[in-house]
């Protein structure tokens, strides 16, 4: 059974309307205070929104400078690269601490490695490799390759070999076997046939398609 209300607990105060005259005692006793509490809060949330704002169009701003160039991208004709080069390098300018600008370094990378010019496109793919952006994709592993094959085709074995090796070191998932063949192919042009061999051997334990695995047990048995 429950146990019976006394006169004293329904004369007593309710524990509500006490913390709310409490809170209105604070405030007359504070007005100054609490007023600029409100201020400093409104004026916080004010900022934060202007700032969000901001960074979401300059962001939006960024991408469709960006998107100017999605529709010949990986088809270009030489009028198309220079075209891209000029969109590319006003975007970083305009907007460079934006996703797309640090794209536009990766991509401009991969014009610059196209028409031979190997200085600029090591130099692009180091800005994008340097920046801050996401690796889920792997795309740090394409970029810090990318070094490797310009450094190559300049016959820089050893600065390619360098970069081979940081990019298997990154997240290089479904990369794997195109590492190591990178790996071991800069070996082979240096002449170190053992880690060559150690290096397609690795690459044949990761390789997933047919043609890349009768290539290897080529590369294998060529150097064996």
């Amino acid at each position: 059974m429950a146990e019976k209300l006394t006169k004293q607990d329904l004369e007593g105060p309710d524990a509500f309307q006490s913390t709310i005259e409490l809170i209105r005692d604070y405030i007359s006793d504070n007005k100054k205070r609490f007023y600029s509490i409100v201020t400093a809060v409104v004026l916080a949330s004010i900022i934060a929104f202007g700032i969000y704002m901001y960074w979401s169009n300059y962001q939006d701003s960024a991408k469709e400078m960006y998107a100017r160039t999605l529709t010949i991208a990986g088809n270009e004709t030489p009028e198309d690269s220079m075209k891209n080069i000029g969109i590319f390098h006003e975007l970083i300018e305009k907007y460079p601490h934006s996703w797309s600008a640090r794209m536009a370094h990766y991509r401009l990378g991969n014009i610059y490695y196209n028409m031979g010019d190997y200085d600029k496109a090591i130099d692009s793919y180091k800005k994008f490799v340097a920046s801050r952006i996401s690796d889920n994709a792997g795309i740090k592993f394409l970029a810090l390759s990318s070094i490797g094959y310009c450094y190559e085709a300049k016959k820089e074995f050893k600065s390619a070999l360098e970069y081979f090796e940081k990019a298997q070191k990154s997240n290089n998932i479904g990369f794997e076997s195109v590492g190591f063949s990178n790996i071991a192919r800069i070996y082979e042009q240096m002449n170190d046939k053992k880690n060559a061999l150690e290096n397609y051997k690795k690459a044949l334990e990761k390789a997933t398609d047919s043609s890349k695995t009768v290539f290897i047990k080529y590369k294998i048995s060529s150097l064996s």
